[in-house]
């Protein structure tokens, strides 16, 4: 009777270890999916922001094509009429004005791109560990499985240990994501 109350606290602990171990990888799984969204979305800000940055240089080079065109016309002395000249000059005093606060928008889109991609990375190596850690669960239930089939009890102690790197795996990749 004594060694049946043992077997049967030995395969609670079994079943318990199984519980816990399917509850880490749905953990895993979720966790992981998350930060596969995340980094394809921080992807796409970068590609959008990177976009706007191409916009805004094309901006401010085309004002810097105007101002070279009116300084151009002005200086071939073909507008002969006072008020027109003023009037060029004016237009290409405020298009050379106006484009270095473009160029520096332009610059700053760049570097928040720059700052998003890098973020993606970061959230991609965080879900390929996230997925890591979730196959290391998923094969110590395989194992606690066995063991508790086997009633041998030795592949218990290696599906733990695989569930601790699987744990180790979990932690890195959350911390990893921030």
């Amino acid at each position: 009777m004594n060694s049946t109350l043992g077997a049967n606290q030995g395969s609670r602990l079994v079943s318990l270890a199984a519980a816990v171990i399917a509850v880490l990888a749905a953990l895993g799984t979720l966790f992981a999916h998350h930060r596969s969204i995340s980094a394809l979305s921080a992807k796409n800000q970068a590609i959008l922001t990177q976009a706007r940055a191409s916009d805004t240089y094309n901006a401010y080079e085309a004002k810097q094509i105007r101002f070279n065109i009116y300084r151009a016309l002005l200086a071939s002395d073909l507008v002969k009429d006072p008020q027109k000249k003023t009037q060029l000059e004016s237009v290409a005093h405020s298009e050379s004005a106006t484009a270095p606060a473009i160029l520096d928008q332009a610059k700053t889109l760049e570097r928040q791109a720059l700052e998003e991609d890098e973020r993606s990375v970061g959230i991609l190596k965080s879900y390929e560990l996230l997925q890591f850690a979730t196959t290391a669960f998923e094969i110590s239930i395989v194992l606690v499985s066995i063991s508790a089939l086997s009633a041998g009890g030795r592949l218990l102690p290696v599906g733990c240990a695989v569930s601790g790197i699987g744990v180790v795996l979990f932690v890195i990749g959350l911390a990893q994501g921030r």
